[in-house]
């Protein structure tokens, strides 16, 4: 397929099912691996980050890549739309997270400060704030405005692979390579509590409705309820 200067490939198109096609956009661009991808709220688009240590913006409508966007200097292992759209916040192994505006071709926001790799990003739902999880075995929240660390998340004892705010953003949720969940005041820093049940990493983590669920996912996705899970077992 012929490549377009913008990455994407000429024949990117959405198929018809009736007419024996695939039934799929795709969208080619990347020089290598996709770690994450995210639409926006109203899924007009949808950004995708690469070990090419790049992002790119695409559009669901046209089925083309709009922007690549370059800051990182390694791989990107997550990228998130914020809750109303138009900004987006990215994590790499370079260490850092940074807060992106769909129409900057450069960040708008470096947030520097852990000691090994950003492995994954969460947007406060108020928009105002970051939380970012790495290898380094803590998680950070971030100020959007000012790009500086206010807060320090301590308690895991492998790196936190996984994040998610509950909705009325009182409180965050954090998974790791061990396993553990760690459900965290906000307000306080505090963990309210440690839940176990997976014995392999916890990749991705989603509140429902009511702040006492989430998902979570590690080989198989699970509903548990944080009030009648066993607490984790610490020596």
């Amino acid at each position: 397929n012929s490549q377009g200067e913008n990455g994407s490939s000429q024949d990117e198109r959405l198929s018809s099912t009736s007419e024996g096609k695939r039934p799929y956009t795709l969208f080619q661009g990347h020089s290598g691996p996709v770690y994450s991808a995210a639409f926006s709220p109203f899924g007009d688009f949808l950004l995708s980050s690469s070990s090419d240590s790049t992002i790119r913006l695409w559009s669901t409508k046209l089925n083309a890549n709009l922007v690549c966007y370059k800051g990182h200097n390694y791989p990107v292992w997550d990228v998130q739309f914020s809750p109303v759209g138009h900004y987006f916040a990215s994590a790499s192994h370079d260490r850092t997270a940074r807060i992106w505006s769909m129409d900057k071709i450069q960040p708008l926001r470096i947030m520097a400060g852990h000691l090994a790799d950003v492995d994954c990003v969460q947007w406060h739902v108020n928009c105002n704030y970051i939380a970012t999880g790495s290898s380094d075995k803590t998680v950070r929240l971030w100020d959007v405005q000012t790009g500086e660390c206010i807060r320090m998340f301590i308690g895991h004892r492998s790196m936190v692979l996984s994040l998610a705010m509950s909705p009325d953003g009182r409180y965050m949720a954090s998974g790791d390579e061990d396993g553990t969940i760690m459900m965290w005041d906000l307000s306080t820093g505090r963990c309210v509590s440690p839940l176990a049940g997976h014995n392999s990493c916890v990749w991705s983590l989603a509140f429902r409705a009511a702040r006492e669920h989430c998902l979570h996912l590690d080989r198989l996705i699970a509903l548990l309820n944080s009030g009648m899970l066993r607490p984790a077992q610490r020596p």
